[in-house]
């Protein structure tokens, strides 16, 4: 005599977390590329129908990965720009290795993909936005001429920078990185006022 299995009946809300996990995961771990429907229901444990029935093309699980990400993303952005010292901490938020590495990889797949990269822009104007009005409430008493360098010029050079770093050391490049970092270290000090220090002529 046969026993059928008893099927498992998941919480929707849980089942859509599984399957984002295993989309950030594998996004992480091989590249935006290795993200199929069947790669992520193994990862997952789960039918490759279960996939579908929740997220019915690649783009809709590819945005909803991204949205997902953004939304905790935009939650520490929040946080930090509410710090004591928000440039710093932006510097910190930018330069940590999960959260940036994610953003870079969906950065590569908004190449390819259109939804991808609407969400991508949307969500960059946007953050940009809460970086540059952080900045410019902290630098306001700074040396930093607003002249030569206005708060949305400053949000995006650590942000550029921060993902240059982040981007190469993905790829194994190191050359120039600790230096960088030195710099930036002393750049942001020097912004904050913490070491009396003028910038080399």
């Amino acid at each position: 005599m046969t026993v059928k299995a008893k099927r498992v009946r998941r919480d929707p809300e849980d089942a859509k977390n599984l399957i984002l996990d295993a989309t950030e995961g594998l996004m992480l771990d091989e590249g935006y590329a290795a993200v199929t429907t069947r790669s992520v229901a193994k990862r997952a444990g789960l039918a490759p129908g279960l996939v579908h029935y929740y997220f019915p093309s690649t783009d809709d699980l590819l945005v909803a990965a991204y949205r997902r990400a953004t939304a905790a993303n935009f939650e520490q952005l929040t946080s930090a720009l509410e710090a004591d010292d928000p440039v710093k901490e932006l510097w910190r938020l930018q330069t940590e290795g999960t959260p940036m590495a994610l953003a870079v990889e969906f950065m590569a797949l908004g190449n390819h993909r259109k939804a991808i990269r609407a969400e991508i822009a949307a969500y960059g104007d946007r953050a940009r936005d809460l970086q540059s009005a952080a900045v410019a409430r902290f630098i306001q008493d700074s040396p930093v001429d607003p002249a030569i360098c206005p708060s949305i010029c400053f949000a995006t050079l650590l942000a550029s920078v921060a993902r240059g770093l982040v981007m190469e050391q993905s790829v194994g490049i190191s050359r120039g990185h600790a230096e960088t970092r030195v710099f930036m270290q002393w750049m942001l000090e020097w912004v904050s006022g913490s070491r009396k220090a003028t910038p080399a002529s």
